[in-house]
């Protein structure tokens, strides 16, 4: 849990460890695949951010689901703009036109903009046909690094 030393590499083995429980305990509703390119495995990460919106896909969308569903998890960098991207996407329940953003979600955007700065966002993408894609997208210098 210590964020100074958190890296992309972390949260991944941590967030494949969590799915596999999950699959355990739900083995035919719930398949998922891990894919971080191998370039971003030392990024600087905040530690649980990930980990978080996997917690949201399984319990929001995979567990109401009667289908259960697909959980993916990635990491690249846009060669455009050089912004890094971390999804996680569901092929679950999606979420429901009345939801509301809840605690977890609002705080891991204040941890995002204290630790990457006010350009780092975190997007909220429905899929079609059902599932959520929750997208965080930031600058790979971190608040307070020389530029």
């Amino acid at each position: 849990l210590n964020e100074a030393d958190a890296t992309l590499n972390a949260e991944a083995n941590l967030v494949r460890s969590y799915l596999e429980l999950m699959q355990m305990r739900m083995p035919d509703r719930l398949a998922f695949t891990v894919n971080i390119a191998p370039e971003l495995t030392n990024q600087r990460f905040p530690s649980m951010a990930l980990l978080t919106l996997v917690e949201n896909a399984v319990h929001h969308s995979i567990d109401p689901s009667e289908q259960g569903g697909h959980i993916d998890v990635g990491a690249m960098r846009d060669a455009a703009s050089g912004e890094v991207q971390v999804w996680v996407a569901d092929s679950g329940a999606g979420m429901s036109e009345t939801a509301q953003p809840g605690t977890g979600l609002t705080n891991l955007r204040a941890r995002l903009a204290a630790f990457y700065g006010a350009g780092a966002r975190l997007e909220l993408l429905e899929q079609a046909p059902h599932g959520l894609r929750a997208q965080i997208v930031f600058s790979d210098k971190p608040s307070g690094s020389a530029t």
